[in-house]
Formats: C-alpha cells, sequence, structure tokens
C-alpha cells in the first residue's frame, strides 16, 4: 500500500505528503537504489558514500524545513527516511536539508516555520 502521494506544496512547487498517519520513529520510505549518480546533481539527493539517489517518485520531492519531521538517513545500507515525531495523515513530509547536504551552496528557504534559518543548503 502506497502511503505516500506527489502534491501542490505551500513550500516549493510539489511536495511529498503521508496519506496515513506515521509513529515517532518510524521507518517509513526507503529510497530506491536504481538510479544512482557519483557525483552531484541537479534533481539528486546525497545519501552518503559520494552516491546521490534519483528517485522521482519520492525522494525527489521532500521539501526542506528547518522545523523537519522526518530525516533521511544516510548511515544505513538502504537510506531511508525516518519520522521525527507523530505525523498526521495529510501533513507534508519534509526534512533538514542541511543535515545532509553539508559543502552545498546557500539557498533562500521557503519552508515558514516559527524558527526558519533563513537557508538551507544544496549541492549541486
Amino acid at each position: 500500500m502506497t502511503i505516500l502521494e506527489k502534491k501542490k506544496s505551500k513550500i516549493h512547487k510539489f511536495g511529498i505528503f503521508t496519506k496515513n498517519f506515521i509513529a515517532n520513529g518510524e521507518k517509513f520510505y526507503v529510497v530506491p537504489l536504481d538510479n544512482i549518480f557519483n557525483v552531484p546533481k541537479s534533481g539528486c539527493a546525497f545519501i552518503g558514500n559520494n552516491r546521490y539517489a534519483c528517485d522521482n517518485k519520492v525522494l525527489n520531492f521532500v521539501n526542506h524545513s528547518c522545523e523537519p519531521n522526518s530525516l533521511l538517513d544516510i548511515e544505513v545500507e538502504e537510506p531511508c527516511l525516518i519520522s521525527l515525531r507523530d505525523i498526521s495523515a495529510g501533513e507534508e513530509i519534509t526534512c533538514d536539508y542541511n543535515r545532509t547536504e553539508v559543502g552545498g551552496t546557500k539557498v533562500k528557504c521557503t519552508c515558514g516555520s516559527k524558527n526558519c534559518k533563513g537557508y538551507f543548503l544544496r549541492r549541486e
């Protein structure tokens, strides 16, 4: 059963939203490793070990937030999204890009969170 869907986002163009409740600490999405590059590429996410995943189904549409509800765990063999708190059905899935995009270029943040830093990092 697919619990995630791509929809219009208030943060940036499109985002990934959950159809179902996701519990705190739940591993809810494993990044497919069938489209991997060894150099930064636009539209690809850094997943550790000089690897960048291009996942046009989910990961490419997970938007940044300075107060994210999930994290991209790149410290494991199969990178995955893990919830940082309970996530309600209908809520947009967000990650803090600054955790995985270290050394990237500063980009203006539009997350709208109360504690927004004003920017996030992106490797390209």
